[in-house]
């Protein structure tokens, strides 16, 4: 199986290299969309495959490198990583069949987004240390371009800020890793950076301070937590609707998984210590972007600051020191990376279609585009955590297990429920309803325009079957995730 997960890394790799040679545009578009089902299809038979009553690595495939440095290409997947596989597999078949339609430099476009997928898919499943930052810093390059390439009227800038941000995150990320990397070699002579053996070291209390603040700050950046968040809203406002729905749906979640994968393991005394600053801002990213949610009137950055807010009950739960917080938490990766896709591809159809994502300009569209209306509103309610549907699972999971423990934080994080149910009914009341708001020049204008179309239905389908699936039986989907919460909390 280890060949499998291999193959479903490189596969957009030689694909993007493909239409590099070949450059024909009807080319790039069927053989990306063919690739991402392929590489879907594979990580469904690693998913069938994976045994989750066994708490340890799977999947995995290990060949030598970079011998005298102790690199090796080493990958495998936890529950968690199988997870996050098959959501990033799946959210790339969305984001290549929405974008059959993309007329301006298409083999470049689908060239990057296959780069992209490489990247992903390696960093959810990098089991040595450099191959894991190779990945990381890999995604860097092509989010930049397809923000900077295909975005909005501020698209440089907010490419700039978005590459500004993340790369001093990763310089910080750096330093973590060769901190614990010099530490290993010096106390035991190995110079490695395999994550299984260095996992397995118990590091001094002062060292495991420095390193988590190092890795700390690179993971904070990118999932991103109050106050280093700013870069979002604007990568998102400015970004292509494929790009930020790539970027919500799967880059956001490897800052989240960094904390998971590597911060709870190698630094457990760490953890504990910070976990007070963690709470505190999880808390505020949580309520405070919220809040300023509310006050949007901004489509995009609206969907940005609710993202912020989820993403604060992820750090949450994940700090919570507890089972079913952490499974909740991983859990929300999943769901908020189903819904944030959803709000972000009704964001984008509305631009198509009206060309602006300011409420002050919209209002009624529920009578000229019925289907969007219908599919905003679910994929909405996913968001929002609403009952049966699987950002409720989440939610409830994270707020149960941090309750049993820290009630304070739990209930103030709980109000962020309210607020997310009051900015994304404010969102839809402006954008679907109030009718009366619309001018007879709109009425006539919008008489006209299309609702969904059949590369539109695929996405919204593939984005409610899931949350509905992932919210009517989540059992199956918990024990996945709690293989890995075993192996992290060791009970």
């Amino acid at each position: 199986m280890g060949e499998l997960l291999a193959l479903s890394i490189f596969l957009p790799l030689i694909t993007a290299g493909l239409i590099a040679i070949v450059r024909k545009e009807t080319f790039s578009k069927v053989i990306s969309v063919i690739t991402s089902l392929v590489v879907f299809v594979l990580s469904l038979i690693l998913l069938a495959n994976f045994r989750w009553e066994e708490h340890q690595f799977q999947h995995t495939l290990r060949l030598n490198w970079i011998e005298p440095l102790g690199i090796s290409f080493h990958i495998g997947l936890d529950g968690m990583g199988i997870s996050l596989v098959v959501l990033t597999a799946l959210m790339f078949v969305v984001v290549t069949v929405w974008s059959l339609k993309v007329e301006d430099r298409p083999n470049l476009y689908y060239a990057l987004f296959m780069l992209l997928e490489t990247a992903c898919i390696g960093v959810f499943s990098a089991l040595d240390l450099f191959l894991f930052y190779l990945f990381w810093e890999g995604m860097l390059i092509p989010m930049y371009f397809i923000i900077g390439l295909w975005g909005h009227d501020r698209k440089v800038y907010a490419a700039n800020k978005f590459f500004i941000y993340t790369f001093f995150g990763s310089i910080f990320l750096l330093l973590g890793i060769a901190s614990v990397v010099v530490y290993t070699y010096h106390i035991t002579g190995q110079m490695t950076f395999d994550y299984l053996f260095l996992s397995q070291v118990q590091y001094p209390h002062w060292l495991q301070m420095i390193a988590f603040l190092l890795w700390g700050i690179g993971f904070a950046v990118k999932v991103p937590m109050w106050p280093v968040h700013t870069w979002l809203p604007d990568a998102h406002v400015e970004a292509p609707t494929a790009g930020s729905v790539i970027l919500a749906a799967v880059l956001l979640k490897m800052g989240t998984f960094g904390f998971v994968r590597y911060s709870l393991p190698m630094f457990p005394e760490a953890s504990k210590e910070f976990m007070p600053l963690v709470f505190f801002l999880s808390v505020v990213a949580i309520i405070y972007a919220a809040m300023m949610a509310i006050a949007q009137t901004h489509i995009k950055k609206l969907i940005a600051y609710s993202s912020i807010s989820h993403m604060g009950m992820v750090t949450l739960g994940t700090f919570a020191g507890n089972m079913d917080a952490l499974n909740g938490a991983i859990y929300m990766m999943v769901a908020h990376g189903l819904a944030s896709a959803g709000l972000f591809m009704a964001a984008g159809f509305i631009y198509d279609r009206v060309h602006s994502y300011h409420m002050d300009d919209l209002g009624g569209l529920a009578r000229y585009i019925p289907n969007l209306a219908v599919v905003f509103m679910l994929v909405g309610l996913v968001s929002i955590g609403f009952p049966g549907l699987a950002g409720f699972v989440a939610e409830f999971l994270i707020l149960f297990g941090t309750f049993q423990k820290y009630p304070l934080w739990a209930a103030l994080a709980g109000t962020g429920m309210i607020l997310g149910a009051a900015y994304f009914l404010y969102l839809y009341k402006r954008t679907m309803l109030e009718e009366e708001t619309i001018s007879e020049y709109r009425r006539e204008k919008w008489s006209h325009l299309r609702d969904l179309e059949l590369h539109h239905w695929v996405g919204f389908l593939i984005v409610i079957a899931s949350s509905l699936l992932l919210g009517l039986y989540p059992l199956p989907f918990v024990k996945l995730m709690e293989q890995t919460s075993r192996m992290i909390l060791g009970s």
